[in-house]
C-alpha cells in the first residue's frame, strides 16, 4: 500500500507569526487596561482614606477644641498601605499643623503618581509638593512636615499612627 502525503496540511510559518502578533496585541491592550483600572482603584483608596482621616480629625477637633499637633495610634486612622506611592523623598503621607491658625494639611501620594491633599476637611488633587512646600500652604515657612506616614529610612517604615 502506498501512502501519499496530502498537500496543505498544517500551518505555514507566516500564519503562525500572524497569530502570535495578534495575541501579543491583545495582551498589550489587556495590560494597559488593567493598569488603568489598578491606578483608579489606588486613587479611590487614597481618597477614601483621606476622607476617613478628615472625619476622624474633625472629631479630634471637637474633643480637643483644636486640631491635634501630633497624630497617634489611639486616633484610629487606617490607611490602605498598598495603594500609596512615594514622593521624591521616599515619603507618602505628610502632616503639618499650624497652631496659630488652627489649620492642618495632609498630603498623600497615590501609587498611580497622583497626589491628594486635605486642608481643614477640604480634599483636592494637586501637583506634587514636598518638604517645606507642604507646610507653606498653611502658613508655616521653612518647616518640614511634623509627621510622615511612611519613611523609607525609618524602622518600622510605616508610622504607628497609620495602623
Amino acid at each position: 500500500m502506498v501512502y501519499m502525503q496530502r498537500p496543505g496540511k498544517g500551518f505555514t510559518i507566516v500564519e503562525l507569526l500572524i497569530v502570535i502578533v495578534v495575541i501579543a496585541i491583545l495582551a498589550a491592550i489587556t495590560i494597559v487596561a488593567y493598569n488603568g483600572i489598578q491606578n483608579r482603584a489606588n486613587d479611590a483608596a487614597v481618597q477614601s482614606d483621606l476622607d476617613s482621616f478628615a472625619k476622624k480629625i474633625e472629631l479630634q477637633r471637637v474633643d480637643l477644641g483644636k486640631y491635634p499637633s501630633t497624630l497617634t495610634t489611639a486616633m484610629g486612622f487606617h490607611f490602605s498601605k498598598g495603594s500609596y506611592g512615594e514622593d521624591s523623598r521616599q515619603k507618602n503621607i505628610s502632616y503639618c499643623y499650624n497652631s496659630a491658625t488652627d489649620t492642618y494639611i495632609l498630603l498623600a501620594a497615590s501609587k498611580s503618581g497622583n497626589y491628594y491633599e486635605i486642608i481643614n476637611d477640604n480634599m483636592q488633587s494637586i501637583e506634587a509638593t514636598t518638604g517645606w512646600g507642604v507646610c507653606n500652604q498653611i502658613g508655616l515657612t521653612n518647616t518640614n512636615p511634623s509627621q510622615y506616614g511612611y519613611n523609607e529610612s525609618a524602622s518600622p517604615m510605616w508610622a504607628d499612627w497609620t495602623n
